[in-house]
This record gives C-alpha cells, structure tokens and sequence, in this order.
C-alpha cells in the first residue's frame, strides 16, 4: 500500500513476491524516473528479517547497480529473526553478505524509516549508509525494543517489578525519536508521510547529477 502511493501509478512490479514475504522488493517508477524499493512488511513476521529475506534483499541490491537503478529502503522492522533455526540457516553470513553488498553499490540510495528500525537492521536497511537518510516523524530508532531493553539491560521483567519496568521503559524511549537522530545530523531530514513522494523524487534528481549519461561508477 506504502509503495504504491509513493510510486507512478501502475508502476509497482514486484519481484520474489511469493518468497520471503516478509521482504518487498519492487521495481517502480517515481515522476517517470526507474527505482528500485526494498521494503519490510510488518504483516509477516512483524517485519522481523530472516535468513531469506536476507538473500531476496541482497540478489536484489545487485540487481539494481549492474542496472544503474536507484535503491529506496523503506524500513518498519524490530530487527533480525535470531534463534537456533536461523543460526543453522546461517543467518549471520547472510546479513554480512547483505551489508557488504549494500556497501559495495554505487547507485543512488535512499533511506527511509516509516515506524521502526532497530539495531543491525537499521544499518543493513541503508540508515546512515545511504546517500540520504530520512525518517517520517513517528519513527522510533534504537538498537532494540525499549520493553526488550529493559530486559537486557537491566534484568527486569514487568510481572516481577511492574512500576520500575514502565519507568525504565520510559526513559530507555526517550533517545529513540525521529528528532534524535537528526540532532546529530544523523537524518538529514524529518518528513511528514503526506510529503513522501516528494521528498523521494526531490533527492533522486539531486542524487542523479553524481551519475554519468546515467550510469555510475561500478567499484571492481
């Protein structure tokens, strides 16, 4: 639903779409301009990455530079899917195989938090490794779930000391706003959803001028 209210109408063409659903990743068009999106889908395992959708986002990355085609990362997601059934499915080689080959594409990329973006998936979902990160002003960054944190960090549970645990919950939230992470500049812009669209097309025309006749410069 996201993808096609940002993209050119009937311009959305998915690819993989019946495997690692979890994953979007579509061709589409944006004021007649060719992207690529990469998108999680909080409506399969709550957005949570696994070991394929892992391997569907990295066969799509080097899809879009051997084409010269613009990523967008369009991130809703509480991280990883870790346990013992993806330690055998090599989940930790594949998330490396995924950052390296977002690391290696020179194409334009852009990305975009819609609600959530926690620990090692905010970096493998392009934050702070794009071109441009941005994130719509309900987005919520931290390298866990503030409840899981608490837990973690403090080796508190509700059902044992419920009113302590909401008041660490509370303070563990407070860094976590979109506004935080552009106080460092670590976004570089805050948008209202209404303003997507626009916003995506403005900074592919920035980001289009660093390429040659449309082509980049491939890393060997």
């Amino acid at each position: 639903t996201v993808l096609k209210a940002i993209a050119d109408r009937d311009s959305v063409f998915p690819l993989k779409e019946r495997f690692a659903k979890v994953a979007v990743t579509a061709l589409a068009r944006i004021r007649g301009r060719s992207v690529g999106f990469i998108a999680t889908n909080p409506m399969f395992k709550g957005g949570a990455l696994d070991p394929d959708s892992c391997d569907k986002i990295t066969n799509f990355i080097v899809l879009c530079d051997s084409f010269n085609i613009p990523i967008i990362f369009l991130a809703d997601t509480p991280g990883f899917l870790v346990g013992a059934e993806s330690e055998k499915r090599r989940l930790p080689g594949k998330i490396m195989n995924f950052m390296a080959a977002l690391e290696l594409s020179t194409v334009p990329k852009i990305a975009l938090v819609l609600r959530k973006s926690y620990g090692q998936a905010y970096l493998n979902m392009g934050g702070g490794k794009s071109d441009v990160t941005a994130t719509w002003f309900l987005g919520e960054i931290s390298f866990m779930d503030p409840a899981v944190a608490v837990n973690v960090v403090h080796g508190i549970k509700p059902v044992e000391q419920p009113e302590r645990y909401d008041q660490l919950v509370q303070e563990v939230s407070k860094g976590t706003t979109a506004y935080e992470l552009a106080a460092p500049f670590m976004a570089q812009m805050v948008i209202d959803p209404n303003d997507t669209r626009d916003f995506l097309a403005d900074m592919l025309e920035v980001l289009s001028r660093r390429m040659t006749n449309g082509v980049g410069q491939h890393r060997l």
